[in-house]
Parts: C-alpha cells; structure tokens; sequence
C-alpha cells in the first residue's frame, strides 16, 4: 500500500519547479496593497510592483540605524541586512577566532566525514563527486516566533556565517514585520546562490524543515535541496552528552545544548544573553510598535550561537582527523569509536574503544569503562575475534560498580562462549547461576533457566558411567 504524503511532500508539489506563480496585486484588493501586505510586494504579469507606503520603508530604515544594517529593497518588499565582521584576533570564549578557522581549515576532511556518518536524507552525493571547498560553507541558525515548528511558525531572523581568509563574517536577514517574510526569504536564497554546504546545530530536524515549509507558503521553490548538510548536534551527542563523571558537572550541564557546549568546550560564559523564551515576544513587540532596540539581544544571540556552531563543528572534526589522541576526556574518545562504526573502521572503533577503558580505569568511572568494555566486545565479536571479546566481557564483569544490564549481557555472552566455544559447561554454568542470583527481567530469567537446564543436561552425559544424551544444542 502506497504511503500518504507528508505535508512538506504536498507543499513541494504545489510550489513545483517553475517557482512563484505570477499573481497581480489589484486580484486582492486596494485594502491589502494599501496595508502594506505580501500582496503589494507579488509582482505581476509584467514583472512591475504595487508601491509599499513611505511609513513602512522609513520604519524598516529606523529599525536599520538601530541594528546597525541595512534595508535590501526588492520586488517582494522589505529585509533588513546586518553584517557582523569576526577578525582573527578576536576571542569567542578561550579561543581566538583565528584559531577556529585554522581548526576547520585543518579539519576539512573530517567534516566530509561527519557528513558521511549522518548524511543528509535528501541529497544524494555521488561517491567520485569532489567534497565542497569549504570557503563555501554556510552555517546557518535561525530565531522564530515559536518552537514548535508548526504552520503558524516563522523564522523572522536567518543568520548565515561564512569563513572569510582568518575571519568568520555573519549576515542576518531581519523580516520587518510578518508581511515581508517573502521579501527576507528572497534575500536570503540570493545570497546563498554561491554556498556549497550548510552546518547547523538541530538543523535537521527544526531548522531546514521549518525553513523549507516557509518557502513553500510563500510560493517559492526550496533553492537547497542538493546541499551537502552537517547537523553539527549528531556527533555532538556521540562525543559530549555522557558527561556524568565529570568534576564539577551541574546538573544542568548534562545535556548537549549549544549553550553547555560552549562554556564547557569553549570557556564562554554568555553575560546579559536574552532567554529564549523571551525572543519570540521580543519580535511580535518590534512588529506592534516598531522599535528595535530590543531585538539587539536577539541578534546578538544568533551571532553567538552561528560561531558555536563552528566552533563544535571545527572540534568534531578535528577528533575526526587526529584520531583517540586528540581526546581529551574518555567519553571523547568513546564517542570517537562510535564515530569510526558509523563510517564503517573497525579498527579505528577498537582503538578508541580500548583507549577509553584505559582511561576511565584511571580516573576512576566504572560506568565510562563498562560501556567502553561492552563496545570493545562487541566490536571484537564481529571482527570474528571471539576470544579477545571473551576477555573483554570478563574485564567488565572485574570491574566494580557496573551497572546490573550490563553485568547480565556480560555473563550472557560469556556463557554462551565456553559453552559453544571453550566446550567449559561447568563455568559456563556458574555465569547462569551468578545472572540468576540477581534480579531479571522476566524474559531474561526465562532464558537463563532454560541455559541452565541444557547445561545441566550436559553436565550429566559427560558424568562417567552416564549415557550420551542425543545431540541437544540449542542455537542463541
């Protein structure tokens, strides 16, 4: 049975490829044209535009002043433009920008890898195809009238950065009111027309999809559908989100925010920032009354958050490139094996794998060890290695304070090696007894009696004097 489309599915086959639809601004009426609406700015048959009144140009140009940009004046209306120059000397935490450019410069390849590991569900990259030059790298960040990213949400402010020599430049596309979101988005998809790549932080799944569901409302054809895309949060999860044994860790700093990132990685603490939640209300008060000196924060906010968005970006991938010892804690270099199994190295993966044991071991995070031991097992079981994984399940069990799971997929699997491999039914029927002592899940419990009975049942055919049961193994 054929699937239902989804509704971006449905907007993309409304827009389709011949882009906007010509419609004329007297088709809605003198009272949209004189309100300054999105139909003033539809060009129509002859390509001429309906004039936008002088009060909503000169507000548009007071709200410039005051953000220190500009008014880009087109057929579709009004955007305001501000650019933000980031030199080579200056800092954004711990690290001058410089260095961050130097960074992603260094790390190019590894960002064609973390784009390899989680590629873009939508583009399709031949293999021979050249990776983009990364001067043509866009990261891309966005701040909306709200999160939850439905029909009535929109993206009133699209900041875009760009590696510039050793700078980083900024430009951000301000709709000065709901009505000329056309007008912003326009702007914006000329200025990218010479991008080659984006980077975003979430990007996958909030900020593209939101962006494109904007310009299918719009009526304008989606112009990066063949982009290549790094959603920088991805390996950030692998590399930074189990963090619980770090000294001094708050409890808020247990998640992956961009916003923990960068005072963890970066030493940037952000002073007189604006919350969030306060953005969204910060716009729709600049739309009533048209001053924009609260939206300064705002834009402030989006230019912080685009620099983070590099910075983690150039950090991944550095890792990426200088491999397990550019880690600087074993949660790094753990993620940095799960990394390695995504692009298909397994020797690479149990490199890390057993560089992270070692590292917890010394510091002292049982938790870290037993996880980095579990994928170092698995890891090994798969190269065919069985008995180097058998070893490696057996240092987890040695190692105290690890949690029961794994405890029992441990004797689990080191069960089923001596009875299947090592033919030992005796020890291999001590890990059954050690895993039920402790408490199961049901069906966990039933699979270890039934181990224990065919272990059992094997003990007895090799006892002196007993008769050799029939052939009764059983396949895990």
């Amino acid at each position: 049975m054929a699937m239902k489309p989804s509704l971006a599915d449905r907007l993309r086959a409304v827009v389709g490829p011949t882009g906007v639809p010509r419609v004329h601004p007297e088709a809605l009426g003198p009272a949209a044209v004189a309100a300054g609406s999105p139909a003033s700015a539809l060009d129509d048959s002859t390509g001429a535009t309906a004039p936008l009144p002088d009060g909503r140009v000169r507000r548009a140009e007071r709200a410039a002043s005051v953000l220190g940009g500009v008014v880009d004046t087109r057929r579709e209306g009004l955007c305001i433009v501000v650019d933000r120059r980031y030199d080579a000397d200056m800092r954004h935490g711990r690290h001058r920008i410089g260095d961050i450019v130097a960074m992603l410069r260094e790390a190019e390849e590894g960002l064609g890898a973390l784009r390899r590991a989680w590629p873009a569900a939508r583009v399709a990259t031949p293999a021979a195809a050249a990776p983009p030059a990364l001067d043509g790298l866009c990261a891309l960040d966005l701040e909306t009238t709200g999160l939850a990213g439905g029909a009535g949400t929109q993206a009133f402010l699209v900041g875009c950065a760009r590696l510039d020599g050793d700078a980083i430049v900024v430009r951000q596309f301000l709709a000065p009111g709901f009505e000329f979101e056309r007008a912003q988005l326009a702007t914006l998809a000329d200025w990218m027309r010479d991008r080659t790549h984006l980077v975003t932080f979430n990007g996958r799944t909030f900020d593209l999809p939101l962006l494109e569901m904007r310009f299918s409302f719009n009526r304008l054809t989606w112009p990066w559908p063949h982009l290549p895309h790094l959603d920088a949060l991805h390996p950030a999860r692998r590399f930074w989100r189990e963090r619980s044994a770090v000294a001094g860790l708050e409890t808020d700093d247990s998640s992956c925010s961009l916003g923990v990132l960068e005072k963890r990685l970066c030493g940037l603490h952000r002073v007189g920032d604006v919350p969030g939640f306060e953005i969204p209300a910060r716009f729709f008060q600049f739309a009533r009354d048209g001053r924009a000196e609260p939206l300064e924060a705002v834009l402030e906010h989006n230019r912080l958050d685009l620099i983070s968005t590099l910075f983690v970006s150039a950090r991944a991938s550095m890792l990426v490139v200088r491999g397990p010892a550019a880690a600087e804690r074993g949660h790094e270099c753990l993620g940095l094996g799960r990394v390695y199994e995504r692009l298909d190295e397994p020797a690479g993966a149990e490199t890390c794998f057993a560089r992270a044991a070692a590292t917890a071991a010394g510091v002292g995070d049982p938790a870290l060890r037993a996880e980095a031991l579990r994928r170092l097992a698995l890891s090994q079981r798969r190269a065919g290695r069985v008995e180097a994984a058998a070893a490696s399940w057996e240092a987890l069990l040695a190692t105290r304070g690890v949690p029961a799971q794994l405890r029992r997929e441990a004797r689990e699997a080191l069960a089923i090696y001596q009875e299947h491999r090592a033919r030992d039914f005796g020890a291999a029927r001590t890990l059954v007894l050690e895993a039920l002592a402790e408490p199961l899940a049901a069906r966990h419990r039933t699979m270890a009696e039934r181990r224990l009975a065919r272990l059992d049942r094997k003990l007895v055919g090799r006892a002196p004097g007993a008769r050799i049961p029939g052939l009764d193994e059983e396949s895990f």
